[in-house]
């Protein structure tokens, strides 16, 4: 019941929900745009570049 999650609901009511709720809803939308940045790079870092596609030979 004290987890993060619990202790503002004993401590506040329904008033710590909601802000707990809206703090949990935040950090996932702060994760989703790592993860999200994340995978753009990996994409631009697997793409071969202008010069290597002019060395290969034809």
């Amino acid at each position: 019941m004290l987890t993060p999650f619990g202790m503002p609901l004993v401590a506040h009511g329904v008033a710590g929900l909601l802000v707990g709720t809206v703090g949990l809803n935040l950090l996932n939308g702060v994760i989703n745009d790592v993860k999200g940045a994340g995978d753009i790079l990996q994409k631009e870092m697997s793409k071969p570049s202008d010069r290597q596609q002019d060395e290969e030979p034809e």
